[in-house]
């Protein structure tokens, strides 16, 4: 097919030098999320639809091209141009293919395991730029390929941070970002964690979304909340539990606010105006907690061999819900379709009321504990499932594991004198508002 684009709408951005703005930068750079590459790419613009690509890209010479995929060689063309080449030999969805050129500076990272790393922004960022905002992208995928168990699925990991993009995207190897992200060095000093947080998320993306296809939106937390968890995991293992703690707390903040202020909804639905409705608090942080619930649920051992498993098995494919659920459950032996039925095809989640009265007499402590988020109008019924509480009496520390099932769920535990403290849910295994 034969064809020219002449200033797409969307999917592809151009920026140069004028009359108002001499000193801007000349690019070019895609950015198709979710479903915008159809203005400049003749393609079924779906996610289940994924096809490998060679690209051949002409340009004047002085300029940098990148593309998805291995470098294949430049050619000068004799004219003062060059084509450059580049081949990307995985499926991939027409939203996370990728190109780029432009008058850009570069900062080179090491290898990992074979995989190249680079960094590119416009001249005006320097590479002590570039590796103070990107240069802790290897130590991550070092991470990413331990705790996975999975080689990097692509040859290089390219970054390039351009004007305007929005955020962040993972698109197959060349990783585009807004160039507010690159640092300098004040603002290193606030936000050099929160850049670390997004690269780690694009680069989690690498394998849940861009190796494991989501086979169509209704099922983006495959990919998005992954990522967002993937973000506390790694705090956890590298800056500890309080921080990850901390990041549980966020989310679950944004995720019930969007429920509480603005609208419930269930985090798989197929009911949606655009694809981009689906990337909201349910699927980001609001899915990410289903994810950790699953964890705490199954256990550690059971959860990250299923992981492992997931990746290994739905490599290079597509994947609906039900197919992490089925790996889940090989694993730990549980049935899980009651939890995802709420959890995940269901609305909302439990506001819980707690009383707590001693007995001295009777040495007992009575916990009760109401479900108050039931509202017929918003869809949101009951939950069923298992809090933690921990008692501190006498005797030290207790935890029991007590079944919420009901609107009204009354517990009573025997106790040796009064209980200095008790504490619901310590362990974060469960989402709710008291």
């Amino acid at each position: 097919m034969r064809y020219a684009v002449q200033s797409p709408i969307s999917g592809m951005l151009f920026r140069h030098p004028d009359d108002a703005y001499p000193d801007r930068p000349l690019l070019v750079a895609t950015d198709h999320e979710t479903e915008r590459a159809r203005y400049w790419l003749p393609c079924v613009d779906y996610p289940t639809v994924r096809t490998t690509f060679e690209f051949e890209l002409t340009v004047r010479e002085g300029l940098t091209v990148l593309a998805a995929g291995a470098h294949v060689g430049d050619e000068s063309n004799g004219d003062g141009t060059i084509t450059s080449r580049w081949r990307l030999d995985q499926p991939c969805p027409s939203y996370l293919c990728c190109l780029a050129a432009g008058e850009f500076s570069r900062a080179d990272g090491r290898e990992v395991g074979g995989v190249p790393h680079a960094y590119f922004a416009a001249k005006r960022f320097d590479p002590a730029m570039l590796e103070r905002s990107f240069g802790r992208a290897p130590a991550m995928m070092e991470w990413l390929v331990r705790r996975l168990d999975h080689p990097f699925p692509y040859p290089k990991y390219f970054q390039i941070a351009v004007p305007e993009i929005g955020g962040a995207m993972e698109n197959i190897s060349l990783t585009t970002w807004d160039d507010v992200f690159v640092l300098d060095e004040p603002l290193a000093s606030e936000l050099e964690q929160r850049v670390d947080s997004v690269n780690l998320h694009e680069m989690a993306h690498s394998y849940f979304g861009d190796l494991i296809v989501c086979r169509h939106f209704e099922h983006t937390w495959l990919k998005e909340s992954w990522a967002v968890y993937m973000e506390t995991v790694y705090w956890d293992e590298t800056l500890g539990r309080d921080e990850a703690d901390y990041e549980l707390y966020s989310n679950a903040e944004a995720y019930m606010t969007e429920v509480e202020e603005r609208y419930a909804r269930p985090i798989v639905t197929r009911v949606y105006n655009s694809s981009w409705d689906i990337f909201d608090n349910h699927t980001y942080p609001g899915g990410a907690w289903r994810i950790h619930m699953l964890r705490r649920i199954v256990g550690d051992d059971a959860f990250w061999a299923a992981t492992r498993d997931y990746v290994k098995t739905y490599a290079n494919r597509t994947v609906e819900t039900a197919d992490f659920r089925r790996k889940l459950e090989e694993h730990s032996g549980l049935n899980l379709v009651r939890f995802f039925d709420q959890w995940v095809y269901g609305k909302g989640f439990p506001r819980l009321g707690i009383e707590y009265a001693h007995d001295t007499e009777k040495s007992t402590c009575t916990l009760k504990v109401k479900q108050t988020q039931k509202d017929e109008k918003k869809g949101i019924g009951l939950f069923e499932f298992d809090l933690e509480i921990e008692i501190t009496d006498d005797d030290g520390a207790r935890k029991f594991s007590v079944p919420v099932r009901e609107e009204l769920n009354t517990f009573v535990a025997t106790v040796k004198g009064k209980p200095s403290l008790v504490r619901i849910d310590p362990e974060r295994r469960v989402l709710f508002r008291p």
